[in-house]
């Protein structure tokens, strides 16, 4: 009887240690996906704000001709009416496409946003060999460096099998552990350039020094030989065109900004920039969503072109992107 009573205390524990270890299993799991739904939660929030920020410069860039503002007027200029100062400042910096980080509150959290003229970029697939030249040197690049990236990028651009002296064609490429072939064509995107031989993506995204996804581009309606549009260069691009060092090129963006661009007509010599006062016609918009407490930022961009006073065209939608070089969240 002893030894029966034994048996069923053995089974008792075995069955209780298998509900327990079920019972942990469930809670578990039920944690995980507790965790997953919230993560869920966080991210469409994030999504949401992330695209409420590119709906509220998308309005602001194509309103700025309805109100016939341009580069040249400076905030509170003639076009103000009823407005602060303060307001026509923030609208200013929406419609200029200079490339600065704007902020706004909304709802559980908000949104970074910086608006960038095409135009005020160098075009990759026009940009000629000079030029090209010129600007790596005037970034401090190493010498050998800048001619074996500008040679790499226009034997990658150009028609030709032909190699430069210091470039790259299909069979360095295809020497590469995942082979592909030159393309000898222009540029479809910019993020194309991280296939041209010697450009990292530490370069292209500028954890390193200068990136070169700021200076380059592949959707400006701009003349060829270089020519950019000072009123809205970044830094980087004004020290890469006009060959001042980078204290001398904030110190630009600090007067053209407080101007409106007005004292700016001296920085265009001898073809190496121009001063255009119309508003930008094609720009990238770039959108960082974030939640005031929890969840990871959430980042979208477009290149859009404006068409007329009220149309415009996506040229290129990134519903996910990279978030290198993003301010942090406000507080």
């Amino acid at each position: 009887m002893k030894r029966e009573r034994g048996v069923i205390l053995l089974l008792v524990l075995w069955a209780l240690t298998a509900l327990t270890v079920v019972a942990a299993e469930l809670a578990r799991t039920m944690r995980i996906e507790g965790l997953t739904a919230e993560t869920y939660q966080q991210e469409i929030t994030t999504y949401y704000l992330a695209l409420a920020g590119f709906e509220r410069a998308l309005y602001q860039f194509l309103r700025g001709p309805q109100k016939g503002h341009n580069l040249l007027i400076p905030p509170g200029g003639p076009f103000a009416s009823n407005r602060t100062e303060q307001e026509e400042q923030e609208e200013d910096a929406w419609e200029r496409g200079d490339g600065q980080w704007q902020s706004e509150e909304f709802g559980a959290g908000g949104y970074w946003v910086r608006v960038s003229d095409e135009g005020g970029k160098l075009n990759l697939n026009q940009v000629d060999e000079p030029t090209l030249r010129q600007t790596f040197a005037n970034l401090g690049f190493d010498i050998k460096f800048s001619e074996a990236l500008t040679d790499a990028i226009l034997d990658w651009r150009d028609s030709d099998p032909l190699v430069r002296m210091h470039g790259a064609e299909s069979d360095d490429y295809l020497a590469l552990p995942i082979p592909y072939p030159a393309k000898d064509g222009p540029f479809d995107t910019l993020e194309e350039l991280m296939l041209v031989r010697g450009v990292t993506p530490a370069l292209f995204y500028g954890r390193d020094g200068p990136a070169l996804r700021e200076l380059f581009t592949v959707y400006s309606a701009g003349g060829r030989g270089g020519l950019i549009n000072l009123l809205t260069a970044s830094p980087a691009v004004l020290q890469a065109v006009l060959g001042v060092d980078a204290a001398t090129a904030q110190e630009l963006i600090r007067r053209r900004t407080e101007a409106g661009g007005a004292e700016l007509s001296s920085l265009a010599p001898g073809g190496a920039g121009r001063l255009l006062n119309s508003l930008p016609s094609v720009v990238s918009i770039e959108s960082i969503g974030y939640l005031n407490v929890g969840g990871s930022p959430r980042r979208v961009s477009a290149v859009v072109q404006r068409q007329g006073n009220n149309g415009f065209r996506v040229l290129r939608w990134q519903d996910r992107q990279e978030a290198d070089n993003a301010p942090a969240p406000a507080e």
